[in-house]
């Protein structure tokens, strides 16, 4: 299980580099640290792995290929 903790982004318009096929999960780039995202049940947004870009993908890809997604045909 990843600690997730509230997002507070440290640049104006962090950009969106991959989102998941649902949209629950995003990949995002501030700069030269990277950070995973999926939305918060209150607003805004949560985040995990905020990093380098290596190691961060390696969060995203584990939490993408674990992602069970309704709209995702079997």
């Amino acid at each position: 299980m990843r600690d997730w903790e509230w997002y507070v982004p440290r640049v104006p318009r962090p950009r969106v580099r991959k989102t998941s096929c649902c949209g629950a999960y995003e990949f995002v780039c501030e700069g030269g640290e990277y950070v995973v995202l999926r939305p918060a049940k209150d607003g805004g947004h949560e985040e995990t792995a905020r990093g380098l870009y290596a190691r961060t993908l390696a969060v995203w890809n584990e939490l993408v290929s674990q992602h069970q997604c309704s709209r995702r045909a079997s």
